[in-house]
């Protein structure tokens, strides 16, 4: 137990004495920018999925404690940028917290939770597992305890090329209708295969797809129908970078293999082209674009319905290399080669297969630009917990 306080208290200093540096490596748009009281918010609702009230200093005081067993020092600013990078960001050496857990809940259910907050995330996965929480406990011993349980080797994250046109079939998780949604709602849409690149896990399945409801107008008098415009924004894989997708030629030709194998979800097929759903119409963008045009009057779309969104050009994301006893014999999907812009080529090689995880195999590592990566050679044996050195935020 002695040996865990030292280590938590060096993790302690190491994110203080980064922390000025830490609040410039806060990239993610949905992290920092914004006020000291913002950046609470934000830390709050990744741990537990709601905003809490009172003042900043008490509830700051809280999260340290539920992270790291005891308060930090520094500023109210510094404090939340080495949170929040800590959290949602992590290091060239080290992923985030939020990277672990997304691995650990892999490594288990072959599924992530990505719209549950982390602290139910945990529980869930603590007592599915040893038949008990550790509710009580810091959450960052929790999560480094959970993964040595799990794995044998350390978690580490690599930098990957992720191919543009490399399509993704997605599920609804909130129902969706012009007579109830609102513009700047945020429909909730989650991966239903995972993605990996070179054997490197990018997005699980259950990874979140950013959407927004753009704008909406209601069904009008004279049979005049309603409109839903939505946005798809950008992926969220297991990393800090958020991919921005689009709906092109690889995204309708997957919705067209979806509709002739008869895989429409929960009573939908959401995208290109025209299909009918309850009387009203599903009118899908022409060309590369970055959302859906949904028109009709008694429209409905249900939770479970599905959709094809691809990326829109190649980007570099971190991806967690997966070991071989956990690597599968799953057929592959011939993805394009890596390109530095956009296009709307089709994407040969592809057909479609629901059950199917998006494989992509090739020499898709930027290796001239940013080097080949370096995994630790310590192997974390489970027993006395003990964070990896390297945890610090930088």
């Amino acid at each position: 137990m002695k040996a865990v306080k030292i280590c938590v208290l060096a993790v302690v200093l190491m994110l203080v004495s980064s922390a000025c540096m830490a609040s410039e490596a806060v990239s993610d748009p949905d992290l920092g920018g914004g006020s000291s009281r913002q950046m609470m918010g934000q830390i709050e609702q990744i741990i537990y999925g709601y905003v809490s009230q009172g003042g900043l200093i008490d509830r700051l005081a809280k999260v340290e404690e539920d992270l790291f067993g005891r308060s930090l020092p520094g500023t109210i600013a510094d404090r939340h940028a080495a949170i929040l990078n800590f959290l949602d960001i992590g290091t060239e050496e080290q992923p985030s917290m939020m990277f672990k857990l997304g691995v650990a809940e892999w490594v288990v259910d072959k599924k992530i939770r990505a719209s549950e907050p982390a602290v139910k995330r945990l529980e869930d996965l603590e007592t599915n597992l040893t038949g008990a929480s550790r509710a009580g406990n810091p959450i960052v011993m929790r999560v480094e305890s959970l993964l040595a349980t799990l794995i044998m080797d350390p978690v580490t994250a690599q930098p990957v090329v992720l191919p543009g046109n490399t399509t993704m079939k997605f599920r609804f998780m909130d129902e969706l209708s012009p007579a109830k949604s609102q513009a700047g709602d945020y429909v909730r849409l989650e991966l239903t295969n995972d993605l990996i690149v070179n054997q490197n896990l990018i997005a699980p399945a259950g990874s979140l797809l950013v959407t927004e409801v753009r704008e909406v107008k209601r069904p009008r008098m004279f049979g005049i129908p309603g409109e839903v415009r939505l946005s798809f924004n950008e992926l969220k894989p297991l990393g800090p970078q958020r991919p921005s997708v689009v709906v092109g030629d690889a995204a309708q030709k997957a919705i067209k293999d979806a509709r002739k194998a008869g895989d429409r979800g929960e009573g939908a097929i959401v995208g290109a082209g025209a299909v009918s759903l309850a009387g009203a119409v599903l009118l899908g963008p022409v060309g590369l674009v970055s959302g859906a045009f949904i028109r009709g009057n008694s429209l409905k779309i249900p939770v479970g319905a599905v959709t094809f969104v691809q990326t829109s050009g190649d980007i570099v994301v971190s991806g967690y290399p997966i070991p071989i006893s956990l690597q599968t014999n799953t057929p592959t999907l011939t993805a394009p080669e890596p390109e530095t812009t956009s296009s709307t080529g089709n994407q040969e090689g592809y057909s479609y297969d629901p059950n199917r995880d998006t494989i992509i195999k090739g020499d898709v590592f930027n290796r001239n630009t940013y080097g080949t990566p370096t995994n630790s050679g310590t192997v974390n044996t489970g027993g006395d917990f003990e964070l990896p050195p390297e945890q610090n935020i930088n």
